[in-house]
């Protein structure tokens, strides 16, 4: 049974950063390897709801461009007990009920903004997954996973109740500490499923060239329903997504492959795409025509395998009849390797980051970060999953830096809602990261951000009951999605105000030291410190997720009228600041 020593739990009680964020530690953690976040601190910043009127819910995400969504309950014991409590699961379905149902000023505060969000993305149909998690540090149990079942059949209800036009796949998992070994694991080996395999097979060739093999035939789609009732979603090791489930919908993909195998078994291997599958070794017998293979993780077509492994024995009545084309891929190239799970996976598609890490602009700027102290900076170039996980000291995020650099130059909206536009869209990529864009210039926003970000934990930390005043309206402001955002946004907005000076160019704004990013976020800190005083001024710009464009111009205006007004009151930090930043000359790009 894994426990506190085994490599994933050990990889989190590493986590030096994650240790502020309390009982919360362990349920971001698993975020980052379930959804592949590369700044957690953001996503926390963001994503966090845990408050004594939360509702049962300690995370509240839409993620993946709107196409998930995921409410958590986390649990943490410092005390070895032989399970986590049930009741926290079965609290779940007073979050769900919240965030999907109801009127939405009865919701508290401290969760309104997520049930904004959640809401409006059920309503424009983004969303084909609904996952609900309970997290925590303690053995799996049938109760906690039957509590889990019904808050997932609560969610369901209430999604088919409410919004009857979309197609919502709603899931609940139990990540305890087995949960969370098969997690960690997915992120450091591609394939989980070990032993030996024999598949009698009707031929096949093979292909090969330096590092890698490849042998292709044809699979009986009976074989693979009994891989998979065997290993189950352990077989999608190399596939980001697992099996995505049914529903009985036309246009649902899986649903068309289970129907293609009742009724047209011997048409399956031309109907379907296929699937690949990685091998750690393998070897073909041509006179007994069978093939044998060490190791399996499905590649490219876990929803043909899940589709066809969750056929009842009724419906696999005729599964004997269907076959599937399968190509097994032994690769020893480690580089090569990451290339094929990523190109072959079609249900993962190429982020967008790829297609920009070779642009001029990213060559350049990661040039000039090597000459940036304690600074890491990949513009686009992925460095492997584990990064993230084992946190690589000095690295500023491509989404992160994007979205400041979005959010300073006054669009906090693009920064919040649309991150993956700005590396899709060709006009937008190209007015965010503009030739003349410095690394000095993303240190200076981007450590603004994370300047941001330690304000709002600051405040966060801080128990209710002991808040002032004040404090409770900076945490009121912060709850709302998008607030670090919009923040940054109004201090772009004013910072002529903030340096007593005119610019002409923001763009060309650096430190005029070439500071790290931590030692400019130190920088940052007194001056947004006293600026949060202004923050309700922004709250009005946050009811609708920053989606207003007259509601933000108005918001970021009343707030530069209030910094304009205080500086001359309370010049210190202003200075501070203002005698630390200088503008690039036009000529000086360096």
């Amino acid at each position: 049974m894994p426990k506190s020593g085994s490599p994933g739990f050990s990889a989190f009680e590493g986590r030096d950063d994650l240790r502020k964020f309390g009982d919360n530690a362990l349920l971001l953690f698993l975020a980052q390897l379930r959804l592949g976040i590369d700044d957690v601190e953001a996503f926390a910043a963001n994503a966090l709801t845990d408050h004594s009127n939360d509702k049962k819910a300690d995370l509240v995400a839409v993620v993946n461009d709107g196409t998930k969504v995921v409410v958590a309950q986390g649990y943490f014991s410092e005390v070895v007990k032989p399970n986590a409590p049930a009741n926290k699961a079965s609290d779940l379905n007073t979050a769900v009920s919240w965030l999907i149902s109801g009127s939405l000023e009865g919701v508290p505060a401290v969760l309104r903004g997520a049930a904004e969000e959640v809401r409006a993305a059920l309503e424009a149909g983004t969303v084909a997954e609904f996952e609900i998690w309970y997290s925590h540090n303690r053995p799996e149990s049938v109760n906690v996973q039957q509590e889990l079942d019904q808050a997932a059949k609560t969610a369901d209800a209430l999604i088919r109740r409410e919004y009857p036009e979309v197609d919502v796949d709603v899931s609940a998992i139990e990540y305890g500490l087995a949960g969370l070994e098969s997690a960690y694991a997915r992120t450091q080996a591609p394939i989980l499923v070990d032993g030996e395999f024999d598949f009698s097979v009707p031929g096949g060739f093979e292909t090969q060239d330096r590092g890698w093999s490849a042998f292709s035939t044809i699979l009986s789609a009976a074989d693979l329903r009994s891989l998979w009732k065997n290993h189950g979603t352990d077989l999608m090791s190399p596939n980001v997504r697992d099996y995505l489930g049914m529903t009985r919908k036309q246009g649902n993909i899986n649903f068309g492959i289970k129907e293609t195998a009742k009724t047209q078994p011997e048409n399956f291997a031309i109907f379907n795409n296929g699937i690949t599958i990685l091998v750690n070794a393998y070897s073909y017998d041509q006179v007994k025509q069978e093939l044998s293979v060490r190791g399996l993780g499905i590649i490219n077509g876990g929803q043909t395998t899940g589709a066809i492994g969750e056929l009842s024995d009724t419906e696999a009545a005729r599964l004997s009849d269907a076959r599937v084309m399968a190509r097994f891929v032994k690769c020893t190239e480690p580089e090569v390797l990451e290339s094929i799970i990523r190109f072959n996976n079609t249900q993962n598609k190429v982020e967008a980051t790829d297609f920009r890490s070779k642009d001029p602009v990213q060559e350049r700027l990661r040039a000039e970060f090597s000459q940036i102290p304690e600074a890491e900076y990949r513009g686009g170039r992925r460095g492997g999953s584990s990064d993230a996980i084992l946190r690589v000291k000095g690295l500023l995020p491509d989404s992160s830096v994007a979205q400041a650099l979005a959010a300073f130059h006054g669009r906090p909206n693009l920064a919040y809602n649309e991150t993956r536009a700005i590396w899709d869209n060709d006009a937008v990529y190209a007015s965010i990261f503009r030739d003349s864009l410095t690394a000095r210039h993303i240190v200076l926003v981007f450590s603004l951000l994370k300047a941001i970000d330690d304000a709002k934990q600051s405040i966060m930390v801080i128990p209710e009951s002991d808040r002032t005043e004040a404090q409770k309206r900076h945490a009121e402001f912060f709850r709302s999605r998008g607030s670090n955002m919009i923040f940054l946004a109004a201090l772009g907005g004013c910072i002529e105000t903030i340096l007593d000076r005119p610019v002409t160019d923001r763009m060309q704004l650096v430190f005029s030291d070439n500071l790290s990013p931590a030692d400019a976020q130190n920088i940052w800190q007194p001056i947004v410190e006293t600026l949060i005083a202004f923050s309700k001024n922004l709250s009005s710009a946050t009811d609708q997720g920053l989606k207003s464009q007259d509601k933000v111009a108005e918001a970021i205006e009343s707030f530069s009228s209030m910094v304009e007004a205080t500086r001359a009151a309370n010049v210190a930090p202003f200075e501070t600041v203002s005698q630390r930043i200088a503008s690039l000359p036009a000529r000086d790009k360096s």
